[in-house]
């Protein structure tokens, strides 16, 4: 196996400008609801979300930036993802095949490794357990169990569920939402099914004040970027 490229906190902020500018080309707004879930956190953080599109480890920068801008996130990705982007590793982005067992080894013993050098409030770790994209009104999400392992390589952990939706609104370009359900420590929320659950809950409020609100959306969440 590869050895894991050190995080580059100059190329991040290099790319937080370019993925700022990315943002307003591509869509009209990004919202999120349940920020306040996430203050005065004192432990790691590990977002589990949903995956819906190609942006979404790019979503959760975002959150990460907004909620601990000094931290550090690592995004778990495909390692095919890694070797087409090359600069995605310098910013925290971890390599898994997930059908190798030393693939998978080397990435739990790298969070264990990251979990006991890092200080609490300096980490953040990103997971999409369903392992593919998929609509977010899908009836099951289907996360696969390899979230167990990695909750239980970074334990003591904040588990923070968050679900993504991407909707067509009035504008040319689309709008985007995340949903921040409650937080709960990765000793207490460590089952599939039920982490799971708590990213459908939190899509679920998305559909709901989305079904209420319709293109009055501005009215139910707090602009996250642009």
């Amino acid at each position: 196996m590869k050895p894991f490229v050190p995080y580059s906190p100059w190329t991040r902020k290099a790319f937080n400008h370019y993925l700022s500018w990315n943002f307003k080309r591509n869509f009209e707004n990004i919202y999120s609801m349940g920020l306040s879930n996430l203050h005065s956190i004192e432990m790691p953080l590990l977002f589990v979300s949903n995956h819906v599109s190609w942006w979404d480890g790019f979503f959760l920068f975002e959150l990460q930036r907004r909620i601990r801008p000094k931290a550090k996130i690592y995004t778990v990705a495909l390692e095919k993802t890694c070797s087409e982007n090359p600069i995605l590793p310098r910013m925290g982005v971890l390599p898994i095949q997930p059908g190798n067992p030393g693939s998978v080894k080397a990435l739990l013993k790298h969070l264990r490794s990251l979990r006991a050098q890092t200080f609490p409030e300096e980490l953040v770790v990103s997971f999409f357990p369903q392992g593919k994209i998929m609509p977010s009104f899908s009836s099951e999400l289907g996360f696969q169990r390899g979230i167990e392992q990695v909750i239980s390589a970074l334990t003591p952990i904040m588990v923070i569920p968050v679900g993504i939706h991407i909707e067509p609104m009035t504008g040319k370009k689309p709008t985007a939402i995340l949903s921040i359900d409650t937080p709960m420590p990765g000793s207490q929320l460590n089952q599939t099914k039920e982490i799971e659950g708590k990213v459908q809950e939190a899509l679920s409020k998305i559909h709901q004040r989305l079904f209420i609100n319709g293109e009055l959306l501005s009215d139910s969440f707090e602009r996250l970027s642009l």
